[in-house]
């Protein structure tokens, strides 16, 4: 790899004769078409790897809205309960490969129809027990079923997780030793007309903000107050210097396991509007995202849905959002005996996506790491079985695919007198050149 010293260089696409290799088309299958899930299926709708593409929903207006909008004979749409496994092992086994667009909640059931069905997995988040939902090492239990029939199941494969874990192995797999990962994700998009809202599923949203963030702290986990460690980040341009929040997000856990060294610290932190956490921290303390059933006048409510359920879908924020969206992942440690700091970043803004997708930027980030995921099966460039995790995913070729679907991957190399001894991003110094255009 070469060095280059504090100026970001775009990771372009060198495609072998190995990349070319095409296969007659797979059948991929969509299971929960909002935001995120449209956007996945609008791409693989062009690919020409993809021969066959089943979307399904319990409601059919996402499905729908893609099919009408590619206007391409290879979409099937399907109404689907997704919590239900014989339900989905109907899908299953007309698909080579299952995506799972819905929420953490419904990963094993979605698993265990795509075991039933024989065929591989992939999704975007892991759940928390806190809320009754299954993490990642309930969902390991099924490696050796996946491995057996020959399959497999890869988890929290989004922008981040996902694409932030790979950009993680990409620099550790460069580095001499790691010291600590630090993962931050930016948004600038101003949203008019609403005052409750996320950009990504309200509900994996709000759980990751009410819940004790997990964080890896001199080689061991721990759990932080929910909402209370902030910093101010100095993110490359367009984005710039940005308060952030910790919240529990899967890298924390993933990143330390997986990266392939060990390492010391390894953290997340987002951008979250001041109304936003207010209005969380707000309820919260009345009880209004707990999930303990309440019986209001003989029926049985769970606070937590009403609050989603009166929050506007991602998906209908397409147009609507200005700014843009952001994603880094920040490694420090020591490169050919030097003290190293290497950050690689991608982002697009809220206008272009809407422009191409008729979606926003957050939908589009987490989606178009999923379909490279997809295509790379399809070219049969993913050679592990059972379930794993997005560091079983090459990075290099990962992250050669991206740019071909408007995700630039950038990467700055700086040199430090004592990156190791970093603890703030402005203990770092910085030297990030102007931005340098994708070819």
């Amino acid at each position: 790899m070469r060095t280059w010293h504090g100026c970001p260089r775009p990771i372009v696409a060198h495609v072998g004769r190995e990349h070319r290799k095409m296969s007659k088309g797979i059948t991929a299958a969509i299971i929960g078409c909002g935001g995120v899930g449209q956007a996945i299926a609008q791409d693989l709708a062009k690919s020409k790897l993809v021969s066959e593409l089943l979307l399904a929903d319990i409601n059919l207006k996402g499905p729908s809205s893609v099919k009408a909008r590619m206007k391409s004979d290879k979409i099937q749409v399907y109404e689907i309960d997704a919590s239900n496994p014989r339900a989905v092992a109907k899908i299953a086994k007309k698909a080579d490969i299952v995506v799972n667009g819905t929420v953490p909640a419904l990963n094993l059931k979605i698993m265990e129809g795509c075991l039933r069905g024989g065929a591989s997995y992939i999704d975007m988040a892991n759940g928390d027990h806190e809320f009754g939902h299954p993490m990642f090492d309930d969902q390991e239990v099924y490696g050796k079923k996946f491995e057996n029939a020959g399959t497999f199941a890869l988890c929290a494969m989004g922008i981040d997780p996902g694409a932030s874990n790979l950009f993680a192995k990409r620099a550790a797999d460069h580095m001499d030793s790691v010291d600590y990962v630090k993962v931050r994700d930016a948004d600038t998009g101003k949203l008019e007309g609403y005052f409750f809202a996320t950009y990504f599923s309200p509900d994996a949203m709000l759980e990751e903000c009410i819940r004790d963030p997990l964080f890896y702290a001199d080689g061991k986990w721990g759990r932080s107050p929910a909402l209370s460690l902030t910093e101010v980040y100095n993110f490359p341009e367009p984005v710039g210097p940005q308060k952030l929040y910790r919240t529990d997000h899967e890298e924390a856990e993933l990143v330390p396991r997986f990266i392939g060294k060990k390492i010391r610290n390894c953290d997340f932190m987002i951008t979250l509007d001041e109304n936003f956490v207010q209005s969380v921290k707000v309820l919260k303390q009345m009880g209004l995202v707990s999930f303990k059933p309440v019986n209001i006048k003989g029926v049985e409510i769970v606070p937590f849905d009403v609050v989603v359920g009166m929050m506007p879908r991602p998906d209908a924020l397409g147009g609507k959002i200005k700014g843009y969206a952001m994603v880094l992942t920040e490694v420090g440690g020591k490169m050919k005996g030097e003290d190293v700091v290497i950050k690689t970043w991608t982002y697009i803004s809220h206008e272009k996506v809407y422009e191409m997708t008729g979606l926003q930027a957050t939908s589009y980030q987490t989606a178009m790491p999923v379909a490279v995921v997809v295509e790379m099966f399809a070219r049969g460039e993913l050679k592990f079985k059972g379930v794993k995790s997005p560091e079983a995913v090459d990075p290099v070729k990962f992250c050669d695919y991206l740019p071909a679907k408007a995700i630039p991957v950038y990467e700055a190399i700086v040199h430090t007198k004592d990156a190791s001894s970093a603890k703030a991003v402005e203990a770092i110094p910085s030297s990030i050149c102007p931005e340098v255009a994708i070819s």
